[in-house]
């Protein structure tokens, strides 16, 4: 059970700080170029892996994109702001890297992205008796942030459907890193954000005024830990199965419901086939499955989900998100969640792009083994 664990969570372990700048086209592209790849595929052979190589030997990068089994390949040509399909694909030893994490592979201009652009900060460190919620640099929470700019223009917490109107109240530096620590203006506030959540199962994010411009947050329940599991329904697990070729769901679990915008997202683990297993976040709205993340992962002899009596669902259903806030925006619904990986925690915005979801910030807290 180890190895799937490690097969499931290495790459987001080592994704986090990006190695290159991704193209200024690509990020610009991306949407349409998965929306024209995803068109008319099986669900099971949407855009999964994606690689920037030098395909024709000009000297030049192209940006590749190609399903989890690599049956369907397109390939596309960088030129100034545009994608030109050509029709050479990636050969021999291709590189090729989940397209969910390529935002924080590449990284990206931060400017061109509605949300990015205002740099939303995790408060990973919760203090709500005391109405005090702080972020630090020693968790890349601050990474690419002005401190200047956080203390005077970072005014409005967000946790679920509540904003709060904030005031950066002080900076201290714990361990050679910089804790910046913030306020809700009105402490009366609090109880009504926060309440029925305990310190630890409460993230909430710091953002300027100015996102809300473009952001609408979305009222949703959501299931906490400790809290009594709501079965999924036999009509959801059903028109998930069937959305998947008719694949047998083996555990699932209900993570949140969105009644504005009727979604409805579970947790699905999926009977494994040819050797291969498969682990969703699978959002329904209106009778039907209209976006997933997808993790797959290879099973062996020593690799195995079911045949030796344990439910290995609980452990795999530990690593699934938890839903902070869900919020309206021009480029896709997003989701800002806090997920658990081998040894620390994720703090991450998922957007819905097309039929999938593409994670387009990632801060990451390590948790040292006790």
């Amino acid at each position: 059970m180890k190895k799937i664990l490690t097969s499931l969570l290495l790459l987001a372990c080592c994704a986090t700080v990006g190695q290159a700048q991704m193209p200024v086209t690509v990020q610009r592209q991306l949407p349409t170029v998965i929306e024209q790849f995803n068109q008319e595929k099986p669900f099971l052979n949407h855009a999964y892996w994606y690689v920037l190589t030098d395909v024709d030997s000009d000297g030049f990068n192209e940006f590749a994109i190609t399903d989890f089994e690599k049956q369907f390949t397109s390939t596309f040509k960088i030129t100034n702001e545009k994608l030109e399909r050509i029709r050479t694909i990636p050969s021999g030893n291709v590189d090729w890297k989940p397209i969910f994490y390529i935002y924080s592979t590449e990284g990206r201009n931060a400017n061109l992205d509605v949300t990015l652009k205002h740099r939303p900060l995790f408060l990973n460190k919760i203090q709500i008796a005391k109405n005090r919620f702080s972020t630090n640099n020693g968790t890349w929470m601050t990474e690419g942030v002005d401190v200047g700019k956080m203390k005077r223009i970072y005014d409005r917490i967000i946790f679920k459907p509540h904003i709060g109107n904030a005031k950066f109240m002080s900076e201290k530096s714990v361990g050679g890193n910089g804790v910046f620590t913030f306020a809700l203006t009105d402490a009366a506030m609090v109880k009504k954000m926060f309440r029925g959540y305990s310190d630890y199962q409460a993230t909430p994010f710091i953002v300027p005024k100015a996102w809300l411009n473009d952001h609408n947050v979305l009222n949703y329940t959501r299931w906490l830990n400790g809290e009594k599991e709501n079965p999924v329904s036999r009509d959801a697990l059903g028109i998930i199965s069937r959305f998947y070729g008719g694949r047998k769901v083996i555990a699932s679990k209900w993570l949140a419901s969105c009644s504005i915008n009727e979604r409805h997202f579970y947790m699905v683990l999926f009977e494994p086939q040819n050797g291969k297993g498969l682990l969703s976040m699978v959002c329904l709205a209106e009778g039907e499955v209209v976006s997933a993340y997808n993790e797959w992962f290879e099973l062996s002899k020593d690799n195995k989900l079911t045949d030796d009596g344990r439910d290995y669902s609980k452990e795999l259903f530990f690593y699934a998100p938890q839903i902070m806030a869900i919020v309206a925006a021009p480029d896709g619904l997003e989701l800002y969640v806090r997920w658990n990986s081998l040894e620390g925690i994720h703090y991450s915005i998922w957007r819905e792009i097309d039929s999938q979801w593409i994670q387009i910030q990632d801060d990451y807290e390590y948790i040292q083994a006790g």
